[in-house]
């Protein structure tokens, strides 16, 4: 019989890492949580336990704590490592810069280091479209756009990509860096993404506790004067790193992973109000906040030439999916 692969996740016990174990453990891989629980919750862990009827080891330390960590590898002896774990809210990230580059940068080389030495060679990092900054024009933004983060947050992520890009390129060595773009969704309540900086959360909970949501910036050179991202479901996110872990083939240093398509903030509130039937609540119009680019969208053309991989759900789904999963939570 065949050994499972056996793959470490950093944050898997975050929004993004959790997803990525539950769609590892769905396809037969075995996995390694090792999560500070700062930001991460043990319930998500707890609950695909329950679904695949197992211990799922869950190792809480962080990622900087370099004893821990390679105590984990040689306990363990996992195949690769999946790099989830940072921190990742923008605004917090100005305030707090010198922690976001020593958690986001600092500690993923050291980590690299000590994979090395342990003879790990397969590394796929979870690494984000703010790397692009604010790329000042409407086309869909290809891997080899000029990166220009604007603030701490993508400048470390940029940082740390550096440090990958150093291992990948070392004879031997196997994996990439996924830039996801903004992710939304869940496969089940349980594994809800609870960020206070992302747009549909922030919204949901407005909407939710009867408030009206806001709409920073109503002039950009946009159809409806609104900002316009690229929404990328969290199970596509999985999958891709599910893709990525499988593929034979030599993969680019780096690759997006969206959709390919734009929707502005305006349409998001409208998708979430209609879908929870808050259609009586009008949005609040502030002004611009600095450093939102205009329309920040996915080329996927190179991670579908690579791996063939397509994202399968569009936002208007995901958010359908979103409060139907709320819903049966809610009453069972």
């Amino acid at each position: 019989m065949n050994t499972p692969q056996k793959w470490l996740i950093t944050g898997g016990a975050g929004y993004i890492g959790a997803h990525v174990a539950d769609v590892f453990l769905a396809n037969g891989k075995d996995v390694i949580i090792y999560d500070s629980l700062y930001r991460g919750f043990e319930s998500r862990i707890e609950f695909l336990n329950r679904k695949y009827n197992k211990v799922i080891p869950l190792i809480a330390a962080d990622i900087r704590d370099t004893k821990t960590f390679a105590k984990t590898l040689e306990e363990y002896e996992p195949i690769g490592i999946v790099h989830t774990a940072a921190l990742k809210a923008v605004g917090e990230s100005i305030e707090s810069s010198d922690e976001y580059y020593d958690v986001n940068f600092h500690a993923t080389r050291k980590i690299l280091e000590i994979i090395e030495s342990y003879r790990i060679n397969k590394v796929i990092f979870s690494s984000t479209a703010a790397v692009y900054g604010s790329p000042g024009h409407s086309n869909p933004i290809k891997e080899d756009a000029e990166k220009k983060p604007i603030s701490p947050y993508g400048a470390s992520k940029l940082a740390a990509e550096d440090e990958i890009n150093k291992f990948l390129t070392k004879p031997g060595n196997y994996g990439t860096s996924l830039r996801f773009f903004n992710v939304v969704g869940t496969a089940a309540a349980e594994l809800l993404d609870k960020s206070a900086d992302n747009l549909v959360p922030i919204v949901f909970n407005k909407l939710n506790a009867g408030e009206p949501p806001v709409i920073f910036g109503t002039d950009y050179q946009t159809y409806d004067g609104s900002c316009i991202r690229d929404y990328v479901d969290v199970r596509d996110v999985a999958l891709a790193h599910l893709a990525a872990t499988d593929s034979i083939a030599t993969m680019p240093l780096a690759m997006n992973v969206g959709t390919g398509k734009g929707w502005s903030v305006r349409e998001v509130i409208k998708l979430l109000s209609v879908a929870g039937g808050f259609t009586d609540i009008v949005a609040i119009e502030d002004s611009r906040r600095a450093g939102d680019p205009a329309f920040l969208c996915a080329d996927v053309s190179l991670i579908l030439s690579t791996l063939e991989f397509t994202s399968k759900y569009s936002l208007d789904v995901s958010i359908a999916d979103f409060y139907r999963q709320i819903s049966s939570k809610q009453h069972p």
